[in-house]
């Protein structure tokens, strides 16, 4: 049986019809637009996400959630991160939730690094967004991460890789409605509890608790970025607590003053997005 899910936004209606439509139509699932930017930047919620996910629930609709990414730094990705994940805490859900991040926005055409963030929190169904050309013309990796991708008026996807989904119109029902395939997305049903209040999404530290790999013999730094005298050999492994920028690079905590370059760890895996280096926040 072939299966199908919507995305939507604010630019969509909020009422129980317009997601009992989709029920109706065959349309099972929905993943909604929570933020964009982050709580220190452009600071976005969607107004009608609380609602649009009470009345998808309602429906009897399966729901996840998407951001829609502008990072140009390191520091930027991280707290874009922090605020889908923190917008998504508010309206109930877990770590099993559909998560997925949009990134297809041309202000990304910067020289910049992002750091991966949701999976290393245990979030287990993330993916990428984007249109098929970028994955075509290498911009983006649709073999290294699971990918939901865009290509209109197409025999197909438009793109070979770890392809869960495939956005097939911007119009249907006659109307400005994206409808996707459903390759695998929401096949685990993610825990849910109905959110009583509006979200609000306050700036907060990162709350890192797993454990890293060191894939090569490593000097720790200090908070200041001074060297320390102790080496870590390669393979060894370490509980994080928090990710901190030290000269621009974002470094694993370790200890109370001992921290390790991300980039020497297992979560290093980056993707290119326009020349901008990305470990995509998904």
């Amino acid at each position: 049986m072939t299966k199908y899910f919507a995305d939507i936004s604010s630019y969509q209606r909020d009422d129980l019809a317009f997601f009992q439509n989709f029920v109706n139509s065959g349309v099972q699932s929905v993943l909604i637009k929570t933020t964009q930017g982050s709580a220190n930047g452009s600071n976005y919620l969607s107004p009608k996400a609380l609602t649009q996910t009470r009345n998808a629930i309602k429906a009897g609709m399966n729901v996840g959630f998407y951001h829609y990414f502008l990072a140009i730094s390191v520091t930027d990705a991280i707290n874009e991160a922090k605020f889908f994940e923190q917008s998504v805490t508010n309206l109930g859900y877990g770590k099993d939730t559909p998560l997925c991040v949009d990134v297809e926005d041309p202000s990304l055409n910067t020289s910049a690094v992002a750091s991966y963030y949701l999976e290393t929190q245990g979030y287990t169904n993330v993916f990428q967004y984007s249109m098929a050309s970028w994955f075509n013309q290498g911009i983006l990796n649709a073999n290294k991460h699971r990918t939901w991708v865009a290509s209109y008026g197409s025999a197909d996807c438009g793109t070979r890789g770890n392809i869960i989904g495939w956005q097939y119109t911007s119009k249907w029902g006659g109307s400005s409605q994206d409808m996707s395939y459903d390759w695998g997305i929401f096949d685990k049903q993610p825990t849910k509890t109905e959110a009583v209040t509006q979200p609000t999404v306050e700036p907060e530290k990162s709350k890192v608790e797993n454990v890293i790999k060191l894939t090569e013999q490593t000097h720790s730094v200090d908070r200041l970025g001074i060297e320390r005298p102790e080496t870590y050999d390669a393979g060894s492994t370490w509980k994080s607590s928090d990710i901190v920028m030290i000269n621009n690079e974002p470094h694993y905590q370790i200890a109370t003053d001992i921290f390790v370059p991300i980039s020497k760890t297992t979560f290093k895996d980056l993707i290119t997005v326009k020349y901008l280096e990305l470990i995509v926040v998904v």
